[in-house]
This record gives C-alpha cells, sequence and structure tokens, in this order.
C-alpha cells in the first residue's frame, strides 16, 4: 500500500510541477506580448520629453485595447437585441421597447444596432459597427436600391458618409445636376420670400390697427 501510495505522490508531484512551469511560461507570453507592442503614431514627431513619450505610448496601447473591446461590446449587443426582439415579436406591441428601456437603454441606441446587425447579416463586415451613424442611416435608405458590393464600397471607404451621400444622390435621378451649394442658396432664397411676404402681412396688420387705433380714438372724443 505503501509503495501505491508513493508512486500517486510522485505522479501528483510531477503535475503539479509541470502545472506551475505551464502557468509561469504563460505568464511570461504575456509579459513579453505587452513589450512587443508597436505604437501607430511616431511620437519623434512630437517635442516630447522620454517618459512623456513613454507615456502616451502607454495610453495609445491602452485606448486601442479598450476601442477594440468597445467595438466586440457594440457586435455582441446588437445580436442580443435581434435575438431579444425575435423573442418578443409575437407579444404584444412596445413589450420589446418596454424590455429594453427597463434596462436603461435608450431607443435610438438600440434600435441604431439593429440597423447595424441587420447591415451585417447582408454584407458579412464588421466594418459595419465602426461607421458612422449618419452612414449607416443612409445605407439603410438605399441597400433595396444597390447591390451588396456598393454597400460594400460605402462601408470600406475612408469617408462612408460621402460615399453614401454621393451614391443617394445618384438614385435620385439627377446625379450630375446635384449641386449642395445651390441647394443651400434655393433654401436661403426661398426663405428669403417668405420673410418678404411675413413683413408685408405685418405691415398690413399694423396699418390697420392704426387705423382702427385713431377711429377709436375719434369715437371717444364724441362722448
Amino acid at each position: 500500500m505503501k509503495k501505491i501510495n508513493s508512486k500517486i505522490a510522485n505522479k501528483l508531484g510531477e503535475k503539479f510541477k509541470e502545472t506551475t512551469i505551464k502557468k509561469e511560461s504563460q505568464q511570461t507570453e504575456v509579459i513579453a506580448t505587452k513589450e512587443k507592442y508597436n505604437p501607430i503614431l511616431n511620437y519623434d514627431e512630437f517635442d516630447l520629453e522620454n517618459f512623456e513619450k513613454e507615456k502616451l505610448i502607454k495610453f495609445e496601447e491602452k485606448v486601442i485595447y479598450h476601442a477594440n473591446e468597445l467595438s466586440k461590446n457594440t457586435i455582441s449587443l446588437s445580436k442580443i437585441f435581434y435575438e431579444a426582439q425575435k423573442t418578443l415579436a409575437s407579444s404584444k406591441t412596445g413589450t420589446f421597447v418596454k424590455w429594453f428601456e427597463s434596462l436603461g437603454f435608450k431607443k435610438d441606441f438600440v434600435y441604431m444596432l439593429l440597423k447595424r446587425n441587420e447591415l451585417f447579416m447582408e454584407v458579412a463586415n464588421e466594418r459595419i459597427f465602426e461607421i458612422p451613424e449618419k452612414a449607416i442611416k443612409t445605407i439603410s435608405k438605399i441597400k433595396n436600391k444597390v447591390d451588396i458590393n456598393e454597400i460594400l464600397e460605402i462601408v470600406n471607404a475612408e469617408k462612408p458618409v460621402t460615399i453614401a451621400k454621393e451614391k443617394e444622390s445618384n438614385l435620385s435621378g439627377n446625379p450630375k445636376d446635384y449641386n449642395p451649394q445651390i441647394e443651400d442658396i434655393e433654401i436661403v432664397e426661398n426663405n428669403l420670400e417668405k420673410i418678404r411676404k411675413i413683413e408685408e402681412k405685418i405691415s398690413k396688420y399694423y396699418k390697420k390697427i392704426k387705423d382702427l387705433e385713431y377711429e377709436l380714438s375719434i369715437l371717444k372724443k364724441k362722448k
């Protein structure tokens, strides 16, 4: 019996050593990974002391890490809200809204995530969760009129909002005639015309009031 126990003890000891070595190795790998971080920015271009440069590189590493985590959380939330909406599809109207608002989420935020998730299921590109809301809204308007390649062009663009608006303009039927500056001028001119008409009405009412006041003063004198 004692010999068997001794063998078991030896095996357990060896296993413990292996586990300890493995953990130490993993910890070393984590430290090594942190030391290998290469900054995106060239801090030599900044007028900084060495200690300031080192601090900012650490800040940059943390910013990138948390930005990536934020993107992951956005993707996860989008999927969760999508599944929750499906689950409550047969429930009484407003149940889904009541559910997420009770959890502290705003309607605009949740429905924007649902739009992103819907587009992601069509184009399978996670950049959908990173581009501005304006681009998402424009894509949602035109997605049934364009093919997937055009949507991906917007999603992958450096300025997705601009590209999305250009495509929306092209679909309007008069892409060559589209000119935002001319459009703005026309709006201003229309507003000026409205202002002029309102001022004319005010002038007429003002004259009428004056006439009535004069008539009233004469009536009072005759008393």
